[in-house]
């Protein structure tokens, strides 16, 4: 197991090379979705605890945010510096994949996710807020 940020950094080569076409994005953006889908199943869910439902909550909320940026960036609605639409690719990259610093199936499976997401959301504030007011 590595740490998120070197694995992060392998899904960022991949955003800058694989996913620099649109056709490779609403791929992605489908992937996302459904990935984004089987976290609310989580937070749904009675098995978890109410710091982890809370924890799920922020990843969910956060990656939402991300996706809709995406698809407006896909849609040529939105746009952003390359290098910052290159780190939001990596971060919806690094949440769809099960093979990342924690695999998704293992115990804290989301934690590394959620790090990533918050890391990447943290880097794009001020996209994020211009996103919000423009759309």
């Amino acid at each position: 197991m590595s740490d998120w940020k070197t694995t992060y950094t392998h899904f960022l080569d991949t955003a800058k090379g694989e996913y620099a076409g649109n056709e490779q994005r609403g791929d992605l953006l489908v992937q996302g979705e459904l990935a984004l889908a089987k976290v609310t199943v989580d937070v749904a869910s009675k098995e978890i605890s109410n710091i982890e439902r809370e924890e799920e909550l922020t990843l969910y909320f956060q990656m939402k945010q991300l996706l809709n940026m995406l698809r407006a960036i896909y849609n040529d609605q939105f746009e952003m510096q390359p290098e910052k639409e290159d780190a939001l690719v990596a971060a919806v990259l690094y949440f769809v994949s099960p093979f990342d610093a924690i695999p998704d199936d293992a115990p804290l499976g989301l934690f590394d996710d959620a790090q990533v997401i918050d890391y990447v959301h943290e880097q794009l504030a001020s996209d994020i807020d211009r996103f919000h007011h423009t759309m």
